[in-house]
């Protein structure tokens, strides 16, 4: 029956194995598999190697901005628009460098000056390299550091991709890099202009230098001052987000945006020297005198002691009882305005042969409270003024500065020179002081000025006025302390990317 059956089977075209050598099922499916498992391994190997080799780029670009922006930074904050800043500035970027690690901290960088480079804005095209930006007076525009480390050696940005290698035409390895620029974000520069009151720079009265006008150590009321009229006096609101060269708008009724910048000092620009700047007459004292105060450790919106930090020495130098070493007191807390027939300005102001014979000692108001008055000899015209300061008078000098009825120091008393390094106070309430925050930098312009709405105006020069007291609704009391260039005010350094 069995064979009967078999025979049927083949007859109609099946052939049964015997039973005893049907082959397993596993012998046919684990063929398969190990055919499948060599790509399937490669492919998740190539995936983490992808996945690693990712992470490593990533961190190696990390590490390499870091080491851009610190170096862009440190080089950046001694720019001072002189060749010896460009200097200090390469090495600054060398030392910076000399501190990087890149590699998870196995490695440090190897700097080269080629990986530096300096502009005259953030985003300009025009990029100097160091031995160009030394040369020619190119330096007097650069404020900008551009470090970009595709021209360091190779080994800074090459990244190893060996678990790569199981993929086709994978790379042996990928190579990064990483650039920051950095450079001046504001400048020192109060949103206040004045008139200077003199177009030249630096002329004698006898022996004392006079600049643009001013005199040194002697006090003026900023709000009364005029050269071209004796009626009014000529101040101007700077518009401290207009950018020299171009008109900018109105800032009269956003004094929200303008008293920020009087709490700090500051305008937002990188220069001012690259063009004429945007000025309104006359300048919103009454609406911006408190913050002006905050040299003072007084606060209100929005100055707080974070952003506009007091001066180390806030003590008021009032006419009437701060200056006991004066022989006589003050009649007021700068010298008396006078109004001639062509200007409004001080009787100290006055030549020698135009002042009244009935002036008195009392009439120069407070003296040399931060500067003294310098010497016309050492003055060189087209020079600068030597970092040591031009050689200045004594005490003794008065009778001979300050004439006829010179003030004099008190029989028994000793002039502390001085008053604002030895004659102190403290800020309120452990608030910690920056020195010269008193120190007002305020445009001195050539005017006239138009007074219809926002203008144009040129400023040649920037002078150093020195808080005596608080500012009031109506008046600002400085004593001239001389002229500061304009690439010594430091200002905020930012990284721009």
């Amino acid at each position: 029956m069995r064979e009967t059956h078999r025979k049927i089977d083949v007859a109609c075209g099946k052939m049964w194995p015997h039973p005893r050598k049907r082959p397993p099922p596993a012998l046919f499916q684990g063929g398969v598999f190990a055919v499948m498992i060599v790509p399937l391994i490669l492919i998740i190997v190539g995936f983490f190697g992808f996945t690693i080799a990712l992470s490593m780029i990533y961190n190696r670009k990390v590490e390499l901005q870091t080491v851009a922006d610190s170096v862009a930074l440190a080089a950046a904050s001694q720019l001072n628009g002189t060749d010896a800043g460009i200097q200090k500035a390469i090495s600054a970027a060398a030392e910076a460098a000399a501190t990087g690690l890149y590699s998870y901290n196995a490695a440090g960088v190897e700097w080269d000056d080629a990986a530096i480079s300096f502009g005259a804005s953030a985003g300009g095209n025009g990029w100097t390299d160091a031995v160009g930006a030394g040369a020619n007076g190119a330096a007097a525009n650069l404020f900008f550091v551009k470090v970009d480390t595709s021209r360091l050696a190779a080994r800074h940005g090459d990244v190893g991709t060996s678990l790569l290698q199981v993929l086709p035409s994978a790379p042996a390895s990928f190579h990064v890099t990483s650039t920051a620029v950095a450079g001046r974000k504001s400048i020192g520069i109060l949103p206040l202009a004045i008139c200077a009151m003199a177009d030249k720079r630096g002329d004698s009265r006898g022996a004392e230098l006079v600049e643009y006008g001013f005199r040194r150590g002697v006090s003026y009321d900023l709000m009364a001052l005029n050269p071209n009229s004796n009626s009014l006096g000529a101040n101007y609101l700077v518009n401290p987000i207009a950018a020299p060269g171009s008109l900018g708008t109105s800032l009269m009724n956003r004094l929200d945006i303008v008293r920020p910048f009087v709490c700090t000092g500051t305008l937002a620009l990188p220069s001012i020297a690259a063009g004429r700047i945007t000025v309104e007459s006359s300048f919103p004292l009454a609406s911006v005198y408190q913050q002006l105060n905050s040299r003072f450790g007084s606060y209100v919106d929005p100055c707080t002691s974070a952003t506009a930090p007091p001066d180390t020495n806030v003590k008021p130098y009032t006419f009437s009882t701060a200056l006991p070493w004066l022989s006589v007191v003050p009649k007021g807390q700068a010298a008396q305005t006078v109004a001639t027939g062509t200007k409004l300005a001080t009787i100290a102001d006055l030549p020698f042969e135009e002042a009244p014979s009935t002036t008195t000692p009392d009439l120069y108001g407070p003296l040399w409270l931060y500067a003294k008055a310098a010497k016309y000899a050492d003055y060189r015209e087209g020079v600068s003024e030597p970092t040591a300061g031009y050689s200045t008078f004594s005490t003794s000098d008065w009778a001979t500065l300050y004439k006829p009825g010179p003030p004099s120091v008190k029989p028994g008393s000793t002039y502390p020179s001085t008053p604002y390094t030895s004659n102190t106070a403290l800020p309120p309430g452990g608030i910690k002081g920056v020195a010269e925050r008193r120190v007002l930098n305020v445009p001195l312009l050539r005017c006239p000025v138009s007074t219809s709405g926002p203008v144009l105006a040129d400023v040649l020069a920037i002078g150093k006025f020195f808080m005596t007291v608080p500012a009031t609704d109506t008046s600002i009391f400085a004593e001239f302390a001389g002229l500061r260039p304009e690439p010594l005010i430091a200002g905020q350094v930012a990284v721009f990317r």
